[in-house]
C-alpha cells in the first residue's frame, strides 16, 4: 500500500470509529455496542396522544345560576375524561316541545335530560324517548333502593326509565310571632280541621289567618291526596273520584267556609290581584300560607321584604285523618337517558354521582336531594345560609326529617283537562254561583269525559 492509500484508509478507519462512538449507547458508564432505539413512527406517536374526552349534553330546566353551573364545573374538574355541557330549557309548553324535538333529532342530541311533570314523564316513556336503565344501573353498581327507594321509582313493563333527583315538599309556612301571640306552638301532626281552627284563632285586624293561592288547585286536592296518595283523580273503575272520595267534598266545603268567615281572602280579590303566598306571608298580611319548599328562597330576600321582625316556621301539610303523613309534593327532577345517546355508560356514571353528591349544590337554590342518606341538618344549613334570623331551623329540620309518603301518578289520562275543570268549578262554588253538590256533579262529568276522550 502506498503512502496516499494508507492515509485514505486511515482516515476512513478513524471516521468509522468516530461514527460508531457517536451512535453507540452507554450502559452504566461503559461504551456499548447496542444501537440507538429507532425513531417512533407517525402511527406510534398518534397512539400515545391522550384520548379525547367523552362529551355529554345534559338538558335541564333549572337556571344555571341556581345550582347547575356549580354542579357541572365541579364534575368537569374532577373528571377530565367525561365532560358535561349543561343546556337549559324553560320548563313550559314551548320549552318541552324544544326538548322533544332535540330528543328526536340526529344532531347534537341530548344524552341526559330532566323531566318534571308526570304527564311528560309518562308520554316520553311511552313514545320511546327514554332508555331502560336497569342494566346501566347494575353495571354502575348504583343502589337505587338505598338512595331513592325502590317504591319511589315506578316501573313500566318491568323497566326503570328514570331516576328522581330532587324532593319537594308542600307545607304550611307560619308567622312564628303571630303563632306565639295566641299561645300556640308550631303544629307537628295535625288535620285539616285543626288547621281551620288555628286559622280562625290567628285572624285579626290587618292579618288573615290563612292564604291559599287561587292559581293552584283548591286545597281539596291536597286533602284528597292524603286520603289516596296514588292516582288521586282516578278510581278502580277507570273514571274520576270526585264523588267517590269524600275528602274532595270536605276540602271544598272547608275552603269555602274559611272564605265566607273572612278567615282567608275573598276569592275574587286574590284571583284578580294575582296575590302570591310569599308576599302575603312576608309582608305580614297572612299568618299562614299553604305553599311549597320553593318559597324558602323568598324568605332570605331582605331587599324585597325588608324590616321583618318575625321568623317563618314550617309544618307538614294537614291530613284528612289523623295518623297519616302524606305529602302532595314528591320526588321530581327526573333524570333520563336518551336512547340515541352514544355514551350511555358515561351518562349513567354522571347520574350516579349527581344523585349521591352532586345535587347537594342544588340545595341553596331550593332543590332538596332525593337521597335518603343525605344529612338533613346539612341540607337545612345550605337552605338557610346566612338567614338564620328569618327561619325557624328546628321546625324546618323536623319537616325535612319526617318520614313522608309522597303522592304518585301512575296514570294521567285527561289530567290537564281535569285540573282545569277542578279550578273552574271550584271558583263557581267559592263565588256562590253554584252549590257543592252541583260542583261535584259537574266535576265528575267533565273529568269522566276527559278520561274517556283520551282513550
Amino acid at each position: 500500500m502506498n503512502r496516499k492509500s494508507s492515509i485514505i484508509a486511515g482516515t476512513l478507519l478513524s471516521f468509522t470509529l468516530l461514527m460508531s462512538a457517536c451512535s453507540g449507547g452507554t450502559n452504566n458508564g461503559n461504551a456499548g455496542g447496542s444501537s440507538a432505539a429507532p425513531s417512533p413512527t407517525k402511527e406510534a406517536t398518534a397512539s400515545e396522544k391522550p384520548a379525547e374526552p367523552v362529551k355529554l349534553r345534559f338538558w335541564g330546566g333549572v337556571p344555571e345560576e341556581s345550582g347547575p353551573q356549580v354542579v357541572i364545573d365541579k364534575w368537569n374538574a374532577a373528571n377530565p375524561d367525561i365532560q358535561v355541557e349543561y343546556i337549559r330549557f324553560v320548563n313550559d309548553e314551548s320549552g318541552n316541545t324544544k326538548l322533544d324535538t332535540a330528543l328526536l333529532s340526529s344532531n347534537d342530541v341530548p344524552d341526559i335530560y330532566m323531566t318534571f311533570s308526570d304527564a311528560n314523564l309518562n308520554r316520553r316513556i311511552t313514545a320511546g324517548m327514554a332508555e331502560p336503565l336497569d342494566e346501566l344501573i347494575a353495571a354502575a353498581g348504583f343502589d337505587v333502593d338505598g338512595v331513592i327507594g325502590n317504591d319511589n321509582i315506578r316501573k313500566v313493563d318491568g323497566n326503570s326509565y328514570y331516576l328522581s333527583s330532587s324532593k319537594s315538599y308542600q307545607m304550611i309556612m307560619l308567622n312564628k310571632k303571630s303563632l306565639e301571640a295566641v299561645g300556640e306552638s308550631v303544629p307537628v301532626e295535625w288535620t285539616w280541621d285543626q288547621f281551620a281552627d288555628l286559622s280562625r284563632k290567628l285572624t285579626k285586624d290587618g292579618q288573615y289567618g290563612a292564604y291559599f293561592n287561587p292559581g293552584w288547585e283548591p286545597i281539596a286536592y291536597d286533602m284528597a291526596m292524603t286520603q289516596q296518595p296514588t292516582d288521586v283523580y282516578y278510581g278502580a273503575d277507570g273514571l274520576s273520584t270526585f264523588q267517590s272520595l269524600p275528602s274532595f267534598k270536605k276540602g271544598l266545603e272547608l275552603q269555602k267556609a274559611l272564605i265566607d268567615e273572612k278567615v282567608t281572602y275573598p276569592f275574587a280579590e286574590a284571583a284578580m290581584n294575582k296575590l302570591q303566598p310569599q308576599d302575603e306571608l312576608l309582608n305580614g298580611k297572612a299568618a299562614m300560607v299553604f305553599t311549597g319548599s320553593y318559597l324558602i328562597r323568598y324568605i332570605k330576600d331582605e331587599q324585597a321584604y325588608p324590616n321583618r321582625d318575625f321568623q317563618v316556621a314550617f309544618a307538614q301539610i294537614p291530613q284528612y285523618e289523623a295518623g297519616t303523613n302524606v305529602n302532595s309534593g314528591g320526588l321530581g327532577d327526573h333524570l333520563m337517558i336518551n336512547p340515541k345517546s352514544e355514551n350511555k355508560e358515561a351518562a349513567m356514571k354522571f347520574i350516579a354521582w349527581y344523585l349521591l353528591e352532586g345535587n347537594m349544590d342544588m340545595v341553596p337554590g331550593g332543590r332538596m336531594p332525593s337521597n335518603k342518606q343525605a344529612d338533613m341538618n346539612e341540607v337545612a344549613s345550605l337552605l338557610i345560609g346566612e338567614s338564620e334570623k328569618y327561619i325557624d331551623r328546628e321546625s324546618l329540620v323536623r319537616l325535612l326529617e319526617s318520614d313522608s309518603t309522597f303522592k304518585k301518578f301512575t296514570k294521567t289520562p285527561g289530567q290537564s283537562e281535569i285540573q282545569k275543570a277542578f279550578k273552574e268549578e271550584a271558583e263557581k262554588l267559592f263565588m256562590n254561583a253554584q252549590s257543592i253538590d252541583d260542583t261535584l256533579a259537574n266535576l265528575k262529568k267533565r273529568a269522566d269525559d276527559a278520561i274517556n276522550a283520551s282513550k
